[in-house]
């Protein structure tokens, strides 16, 4: 074994339980973002539910830097990443089930799935462009007057899009805490508080 692969083995083994489908600098990028900073993330939840931001909240939005947005989009909006480590390569396609169901039933989470990744595209589009809205998270909502189909796909869509939005902005707000450089015995103690 040569150097090289020595120094690699290293590596491996001191990232051991670490969450490395984000790098280091990725990880202070989040710290120093989310930490003690719920501000930023209840207006970005806000703005992924397309809810009317106030002035503040407006401002947080476009104080957000090209690399902030984009540790926003890996983590809402994933690609798969062939350089991954093992059973961390991701997007919003591999939890579907196609082992247990029946094609038709599949099929429906797959038309359901394709809205939500196409309404994340949107917002992040809407983010950095400042583009308008085209799928409206009000519009996937149940009504009568859908044929059965268009209205299961839409609500199962809207639901996953409501689970999905908080579920990762607050894995943003753990990593921040659980990768922040701390201190002093205070941050100890807040950090506590917030569990």
């Amino acid at each position: 074994m040569n150097k090289r692969d020595q120094k690699s083995i290293k590596q491996q083994i001191q990232n051991v339980g670490k969450n490395s489908r984000y790098t280091e600098r990725e990880l202070s990028l989040i710290s120093n973002t989310f930490l003690e900073n719920n501000d930023i993330l209840m207006a970005l939840r806000k703005f992924f539910l397309q809810g009317e931001l106030n002035i503040q909240e407006q401002t947080l939005i476009r104080g957000l830097n090209q690399d902030t947005i984009s540790v926003i989009r890996k983590n809402l909006l994933p690609n798969i990443d062939p350089n991954a480590p093992f059973h961390q390569t991701v997007d919003l396609w591999v939890s579907i089930d196609t082992l247990n169901k029946l094609a038709e039933d599949a099929y429906l989470d797959m038309k359901a799935r394709q809205i939500v990744i196409r309404y994340l595209e949107e917002q992040f589009d809407r983010l950095e462009r400042g583009n308008s809205i085209g799928i409206k998270l009000k519009d996937l909502i149940f009504n009568d007057r859908k044929d059965k189909e268009t209205a299961f796909v839409e609500l199962k869509a809207r639901n996953t899009l409501l689970t999905h939005i908080d579920r990762h902005l607050e894995e943003l707000r753990i990593l921040a805490i659980a990768n922040a450089k701390i201190d002093t015995d205070e941050k100890v103690k807040l950090l506590d508080s917030n569990k």
